[in-house]
């Protein structure tokens, strides 16, 4: 394929990534439904990815707590990778049906139609940089904590605090 050449995007999938399974579903620019949504176990995935994504597919899954990862996995096999904002999606897409298949099927719909509300995807340095400061920040908390009940007890029983040297 030349690199200069425009991408051409024949299907539209979208992903409802939960935490035992996935589901998926896809259609083209005209809306027309090309993979009926189908359930996958999460251990089945990477199978079925490797086997049936395209270059030529966009594909959308909405930011949740393991997003990063599974993006990392799917956008090398496809043309076009997208996490989306659900709290956005959900604004626009409000549906009276809520099911994993009417889900799957508004989200592939919305990137077919260029309405997708992105998020930024972190490079991978940027979200390990960020694992980091958020747990010395969880120690920092735990170490408050614990110093501040300490603290309590030595009040409550009316004992001096320790000198340190």
């Amino acid at each position: 394929m030349n690199e200069s050449a425009p991408l051409i995007i024949e299907r539209y999938l979208a992903v409802d990534l939960h935490k035992d399974y996935v589901m998926v579903g896809g259609v083209t620019a005209r809306q027309e439904v090309v993979l009926p949504p189908r359930r996958l176990e999460l251990d089945a995935w990477p199978r079925w990815a490797k086997a049936n994504l395209k270059k030529t597919d966009a594909l959308v899954v909405e930011s949740t707590s393991n997003a990063w990862d599974f993006y990392d996995h799917v956008a090398p096999l496809v043309g076009q990778a997208v996490v989306a904002n659900p709290r956005l999606v959900k604004l626009i897409a409000s549906a009276r049906v809520k099911t994993d298949k009417v889900d799957t099927l508004a989200l592939a719909k919305l990137l077919a139609a260029n309405l997708i509300p992105e998020v930024w995807v972190p490079p991978l340095e940027v979200r390990e940089a960020r694992g980091l400061l958020a747990h010395r920040r969880r120690q920092v908390r735990n170490r408050t904590m614990v110093t501040n009940r300490l603290q309590s007890v030595l009040q409550r029983h009316n004992l001096p605090p320790p000198v340190w040297a």
